[in-house]
């Protein structure tokens, strides 16, 4: 993950929405490179470069040793009028977060104070310097999260703030009687941390999130009448995944690799042609190029001069995991993994319940054609699937839809496996049963099914590649 480009970009658009919502005022200080360093948890080049971007577009103004200070001029109006044009588009996605967020981050948090075992000392919050940059309950959550050394939930948790722009709070000199008042940590100079805190924290922070939410959607519904914006296009969460390099390449071969295991594209045939790749998937001819370039690295396919490229699946030598862009793969894969058998249980269930019954049967007939099949990548791959066309979440949709790219990555797992004679898991017992539970409405038991299917297959994962673990 290229993580100075990614939350260096995370700390401009925080400031950046704050100065525009006129959080930050003309002349204001914004807080020290350390303070910042110390609120976002990240390296000095990474903020360095926000505040860089922050001044070149005329938001701040910096002098050598000396805190930057706020260089844009706004009036009431202007940044009641900036608000809106932020929160209105979003009001649809504000709300989904409500009950998707829950479903995603809950089990995760819950894991991840278990994971703390509720020992104080591991908490970042209590020794970090504070500020109103980053809310208490939130600064408790990233804690929780940072116990499980995942880059790939951190992100999203992260742009999921961004998104929501922390529910933008209002100016320090107005929230004497704000919900997050309790837990203005800018107010103590000794640590206010305490286990009482700790075990109450799904309360407080549900409490927190909800009242400014209100506080938000209330604004929404005002302002949308007041500066016209009631048909406003509506702009759903985007859950962007970094990579060290071009994500579309990895993406369309994931895409690829999934056709071919699903028998589409059989052993023997021949791809498209690099101009029809390219039409069929809207992509440029050299973005095809580079991609048949990964995949014939995987040993997927092979291209010949003249003839075309052919599908292989030919099993891969272990010297393959060396090269840098496979073990970035492979750590997304073995992450996205550990976010899976965190959420799906909840997100399984939620969603099987929201879908009428005939849903449900086409579910069991596509979890039908996998008996036969050797890959427990299409196994997962027809569970996320269907989440990620018929979950009433929005973002629980684009989460599970980007999984769905990251599964598809074990593939190099199971061909490496091949070349030194080990199989994969035997699955087809599970799906018999899942089949069953779901023709029987035992939505509970085929959810913990899945769940124990998905861990089993982070837990070979991790202990093949311990490097990731």
């Amino acid at each position: 993950m290229k993580k100075d480009d990614g939350l260096s970009e995370l700390v401009y658009e925080y400031y950046e929405s704050r100065i525009l919502f006129g959080h930050y005022r003309y002349g204001e200080q914004l807080l020290s490179v350390s303070q910042i360093c110390s609120s976002f948890q990240v390296g000095r080049n990474t903020v360095l470069a926000a505040l860089q971007k922050l001044e070149e577009n005329g938001y701040i103004a910096t002098e050598e040793r000396k805190v930057a200070r706020i260089a844009y001029q706004g009036t009431e109006d202007i940044f009641k009028k900036n608000i809106a044009n932020y929160f209105v588009p979003r009001r649809d996605g504000i709300l989904d977060f409500a009950r998707g967020g829950q479903l995603l981050f809950m089990p995760v948090w819950q894991a991840g104070l278990q994971n703390l075992g509720l020992d104080t000392q591991k908490l970042t919050y209590q020794n970090t310097v504070q500020s109103d940059t980053v809310p208490a309950p939130v600064k408790l959550y990233i804690d929780a999260l940072r116990t499980f050394h995942n880059d790939l939930l951190l992100n999203l948790y992260w742009q999921c703030l961004r998104y929501l722009t922390f529910l933008y709070p209002r100016r320090k000199a107005d929230q004497s009687g704000s919900a997050d008042h309790k837990y203005n940590s800018s107010e103590a100079a000794e640590p206010v941390l305490t286990q009482y805190l700790v075990n109450d924290l799904d309360q407080s922070f549900d409490f927190y999130y909800v009242s400014i939410q209100n506080e938000v959607l209330a604004f929404i519904e005002s302002a949308s009448k007041k500066y016209n914006l009631e048909q406003v296009r509506q702009i759903p969460f985007q859950w962007i995944i970094y990579r060290q390099r071009p994500q579309v390449r990895y993406t369309l071969a994931a895409r690829i690799i999934r056709e071919i295991l699903w028998g589409r594209c059989p052993v023997g045939s021949y791809l498209p042609s690099m101009p029809k790749l390219a039409e069929q998937y809207q992509v440029s001819l050299s973005t095809v190029r580079r991609t048949l370039a990964v995949l014939q690295t995987l040993g997927v396919t092979r291209t010949f001069m003249g003839v075309g490229t052919r599908v292989c699946l030919e099993p891969v030598d272990f010297r393959v995991l060396d090269a840098s862009e496979i073990q970035e793969n492979l750590r997304l894969h073995g992450e996205g993994l550990q976010f899976l058998a965190l959420t799906v249980r909840g997100v399984t269930v939620y969603t099987l319940e929201a879908v009428t019954e005939r849903k449900r049967d086409a579910l069991a007939e596509e979890i039908r054609k996998l008996r036969g099949k050797t890959s427990s990548i299409l196994c997962i791959d027809v569970l996320l699937s269907f989440i990620a066309n018929e979950c009433p979440s929005g973002i629980i949709r684009e989460c599970y839809g980007k999984l769905r790219e990251l599964v598809v990555w074990g593939y190099i797992l199971s061909a490496v496996l091949l070349e030194n004679g080990q199989l994969d898991f035997d699955f087809e017992h599970m799906m018999i049963q899942s089949e069953k539970d779901l023709q029987a409405g035992r939505l509970n038991a085929f959810a913990d099914r899945w769940q124990s299917f998905i861990e089993s297959r982070m837990n070979f994962f991790y202990l093949k590649f311990p490097l990731w673990s």
